[in-house]
């Protein structure tokens, strides 16, 4: 039996004290990483997979997109405004986003290619396996063949009778 997972009744508690007041401290790291995360967040709405991958592959990116920027603005100034400066360049958004959407395209290709690898190495497999029973037929003669077992891999109907 699964339990259930009990929520914690601090958590909007903890959102409040905490995080709300860090955010308005460090306000224009705030709102340059909650406008330049939007992709994530899109990523975790639409995502409806249990273990949210699209967010992890996404946001990770993503976050990396927004990070020299972050920094920039840490080393010269800390305001509002510099961080208006930033979003007033069209390459910082065509880095925080184009960073995210290559999240989304790592995240839609990366499982058709893996899928396609495993196919092909399944296939090689196969040959080798047909190979190897050539030889073994050439060698030992056709009672090797695997006439015992028919294509699902179960007793041919004649061996059932046999073997019962």
């Amino acid at each position: 039996m699964a339990r259930k997972r009990k929520k914690k009744k601090g958590g909007m508690l903890t959102l409040i004290l905490l995080i709300i007041p860090a955010g308005l401290i460090v306000l224009p790291t705030s709102i340059l990483f909650g406008i330049g995360m939007i992709p994530t967040i899109v990523a975790y709405v639409v995502d409806r997979d249990p273990d949210k991958s699209a967010p992890i592959t996404v946001g990770g990116l993503n976050f990396c997109g927004c990070m020299p920027f972050a920094i920039e603005l840490w080393k010269h100034q800390h305001t509002i405004g510099a961080a208006a400066k930033i979003f007033a360049d069209p390459l910082a958004w065509l880095v925080m986003y184009g960073a995210a959407a290559v999240g989304w395209g790592l995240y839609y290709g990366i499982p058709p290619l893996v899928a396609g690898l495993e196919i092909t190495r399944a296939e090689k497999r196969v040959e080798v396996l047909k190979g190897k029973k050539v030889a073994l037929v050439q060698e030992w003669g056709p009672d090797v063949a695997g006439d015992y077992f028919d294509e699902s891999g179960g007793l041919s109907p004649g061996e059932e009778a046999e073997g019962a």
